[in-house]
């Protein structure tokens, strides 16, 4: 199907979720094929890296493990979802070769499908968060339900991001590598095992200028009772902004040329 501009490609991606919705869930059902847990597996062996790692950081960092260990989960859960999709998407479309060079389908349609794919996962894992909150000092209160707008504005940047580098990735391949060392490199920059109040104060700046951790409050913060600071959403917003601009314009000087990098 011909596609009249970038804007039109991205529109009838989002208009027609079947093109990825359900190809997501098709390839979850594939994946764990003649597996009786299914994605319960990826959940037991993140419950046992999140107790394990929880009881040890805790006192390490001197800290009540029924305080500690919900805010270990949720920003390890959600850094999982994150990461994930991140790695997956430097091969975005290179995965789907076959497809691409006989069918023209809209790009971001490829990328939405992985990011269904990491949400469904991640809904099998919000299970361990449930439980954990529940059985924690924390308690659930109205300000949780913030976390909901939280999450969709957390997806949306990572979808945006995602796009921006699967299509680097296609077009440079030394990329890949060097992102997932980044990645890598951001997980121990952003407070997931650590907290803010572990950090010195001449060193907060490191959280202020570190786009994960803004991403990540948005959800954490309210499932463990307080609402996100306004610089948590401004930030956001502008990431979201930033990243939709970006990959707007890559697509549009590359959507003619990502099948012949392929």
């Amino acid at each position: 199907m011909f596609y009249k501009s970038t804007f039109h490609e991205f529109i009838h991606a989002f208009k027609h979720p079947h093109q990825w919705l359900l190809l997501a869930w098709f390839d979850i059902k594939q994946r764990y094929r003649r597996s009786v847990l299914g994605p319960f597996w990826i959940t037991i062996s993140t419950a046992i890296l999140i107790s394990a790692l929880g009881l040890l950081w805790s006192t390490l960092f001197k800290m009540p493990l029924a305080e500690y260990l919900p805010y270990f989960a949720v920003g390890n859960i959600l850094w999982v979802f994150i990461s994930t999709q991140f790695n997956e998407s430097t091969i975005g479309f290179i995965n789907f070769t076959h497809i691409i060079k006989q069918h023209r389908l809209p790009y971001p349609s490829y990328i939405l499908r992985q990011l269904s794919q990491n949400i469904i996962i991640f809904l099998h894992n919000f299970i361990l968060i449930f439980i954990i909150i529940s059985f924690s000092i924390y308690d659930w209160s109205w300000k949780t339900l913030i976390a909901i707008p939280g999450f969709i504005l957390l997806a949306a940047v990572t979808f945006f991001c995602s796009f921006i580098f699967a299509i680097l990735s296609t077009r440079y391949r030394d990329l890949a590598p060097i992102i997932q060392n980044m990645i890598m490199v951001a997980y121990f920059m952003t407070p997931i095992m650590w907290q803010e109040k572990t950090l010195p104060e001449k060193y907060h700046w490191i959280i202020h200028f570190n786009p994960f951790a803004h991403l990540i409050s948005l959800v954490r913060q309210p499932l463990l009772g307080s609402a996100p600071s306004l610089l948590n959403w401004l930030v956001s917003i502008f990431l979201l902004l930033a990243t939709i601009l970006i990959s707007y314009s890559l697509l549009n000087k590359s959507r003619n040329r990502i099948a012949y990098w392929l």
